[in-house]
């Protein structure tokens, strides 16, 4: 009886000719003769490999001779080899060391992988947060985006360095500017609540929009609030309702209890009882704070057959989402 062999993968690293003598014997095994299509198949894959170890190894000489000559990008690209362990074993030490070659040439993505490394201890005995700080400022200042949110956040939690509130917001703006949807919602929170920068309503509002187009549910909701108050923006209680909305379409409870409150307002501008019944109806599904209190006070607006029907939309909205996020099934 015939015996399916493992499959076989040669590696890249010296243990390339035992795992080709490996392979022949597995072949021999299982009781291939040359002519055997078993065996040609396991030749042809060893001899691929084999092909893939020369060629990940001629880029590594061919890498290390510009590196060796100063260049920073092949500086980088030898660091990346021996962390990733294409054609040679991983070895953190000599990434870090050849990291720290291109950095030194002005190379910022190196600084921002020394950064990590020091940061997380790799090449080290342990991690060191303050000797990452000067790698990944090198890195920020020319402008490398994970760099500038990396200072920030080291910046703001006061890790590896004093804490700067203040140098952690123009980090962070200088990461929204380049359209990171993380560094605009900080950026728009520490204007918000004035924290490292004077508070300033209409920069917050500013941020939250630049975030809010890019379909944060989060931002939505603050830049909805920020119109229903006339914080930063005037006063607008129809932009109010389309953020509001925007976000309580995506499940966020938050905006579905504020859309609901502002179409709830008896003297407001967008009185609506039936959809207020609707949106705090589902916001009470999920559990939010207060919209079971506030469903007794807005049944008052509504006759019994409109709350079953604001009950029923409800549900088959919620429905209708429930299926929108169930994962895909397996194809067998």
């Amino acid at each position: 009886m015939r015996t399916q062999p493992f499959p076989l993968r040669t590696p890249a690293g010296p243990w390339a000719l035992s795992a080709l003598a490996l392979g022949l014997a597995l072949v021999a095994s299982a009781g291939c003769t040359p002519t055997d299509p078993l065996a040609s198949s396991v030749n042809a894959d060893l001899a691929r490999q084999s092909q893939l170890t020369k060629k990940l190894r001629a880029d590594l000489a061919a890498q290390k001779a510009k590196a060796e000559q100063g260049d920073a990008e092949a500086q980088l690209a030898v660091a990346q080899i021996y962390f990733t362990g294409k054609g040679v074993d991983v070895d953190h030490v000599e990434a870090a060391r050849w990291f720290e070659m291109a950095a030194k040439g002005g190379n910022a993505e190196a600084a921002y992988r020394l950064g990590l490394f020091r940061d997380y201890g790799l090449a080290a005995p342990a991690p060191d947060p303050a000797a990452a700080v000067p790698w990944f400022q090198q890195a920020a200042k020319a402008g490398h985006l994970k760099a500038q949110l990396h200072l920030a956040a080291m910046l703001d939690q006061g890790r590896g360095v004093p804490r700067d509130a203040s140098g952690a917001v123009t980090w962070y703006e200088a990461a929204a500017k380049q359209g990171d949807l993380s560094a605009q919602m900080a950026t728009a929170n520490k204007y918000a609540l004035g924290e490292g920068v004077p508070t300033d309503p209409a920069g917050a509002a500013r941020w939250y929009r630049a975030a809010a187009d890019q379909g944060s549910a989060l931002a939505q909701y603050n830049l909805g609030f920020s119109y229903e108050q006339g914080a930063g923006v005037p006063r607008d209680f129809y932009e109010a309702e389309r953020w509001y909305r925007a976000a309580a379409e995506q499940g966020l409870a938050d905006a579905q209890f504020a859309l609901g409150s502002l179409y709830g307002e008896a003297e407001g501008e967008r009185f609506d009882p039936f959809e207020a019944y609707n949106w705090v109806f589902i916001a009470a599904q999920d559990g939010y704070p207060g919209a079971l209190r506030m469903l007794q006070g807005l049944q008052r607006n509504l006759d019994a057959r409109d709350r079953e029907n604001a009950e029923s939309i409800a549900r088959e909205w919620m429905a209708r989402r429930a299926r929108s996020q169930a994962p895909a099934p397996e194809q067998p």
